[in-house]
């Protein structure tokens, strides 16, 4: 290995170890809590050497978002890749993202605690669009199987495809997540800490499903 391939390696090292600290620090003050030095702190490095990776906490906030999606959506990929979509039929398909996200809330809370943290954050900042183009990237495997499973649908009409594909996927899969998330934080009225939701949730996915069944 050369100096200049050891000194990537080096830094690929360092900048994760960024990543992981803000991530847990975030999931568990809340980003608007925390502070940068506190990150650096955590990660083991000099905050000139925090601010030189990422200019602003906003900045940093983004990465990980898009870096914590990419990996949970890299390892959806390989067990179900894009490619096998047209193997099984659209409902199957659907199925199977619904019961991805019950997954999210039974063994991945933490990712779906931050995204619901993320998506107040970012909008309470006013950021520009041009500033969640990575974050945007790192959802594109999501994005293309969304449309590729709606696609599919007209085919063989297994589930409705009447409703256009934007309100479709509002009214079904997203607020199929957001229920995820907001059980994950404990944010629905009546919550108690530690419950199990599952039932819950697979009552709403049934729901769901007596919907978009033709």
């Amino acid at each position: 290995m050369s100096k200049s391939e050891r000194q990537m390696e080096k830094e690929a090292e360092r900048n994760q170890k960024i990543l992981d600290a803000a991530f847990r620090i975030f999931v568990e003050k809340k980003i608007e809590a925390v502070s940068m030095a506190e990150i650096a702190e955590a990660a083991g490095v000099g905050r000139a050497t925090l601010f030189r990776c990422y200019a602003s906490k906003l900045e940093l906030v983004i990465a990980v978002c898009a870096a914590r999606w990419k990996a949970y959506l890299d390892v959806l990929d390989v067990n179900r890749p894009i490619s096998s979509i047209g193997d099984i039929p659209a409902i199957d398909r659907f199925v199977f993202t619904l019961d991805s996200y019950i997954d999210m809330y039974q063994n991945h809370k933490d990712l779906l605690q931050y995204n619901d943290n993320f998506n107040h954050y970012v909008t309470h900042e006013s950021v520009d669009s041009h500033m969640l183009t990575e974050f945007h990237a790192s959802l594109g495997s999501a994005n293309t199987r969304f449309h590729m499973m709606y696609e599919k649908a007209k085919e063989d009409g297994t589930f409705r495809t009447d409703i256009p594909e934007g309100e479709f996927l509002r009214a079904t899969i997203q607020s199929m997540m957001a229920t995820c998330a907001y059980y994950a934080g404990d944010f629905i009225w009546g919550a108690k800490d530690n419950k199990d939701y599952t039932p819950e949730l697979l009552l709403q996915k049934e729901m769901i499903l007596n919907f978009v069944k033709k």
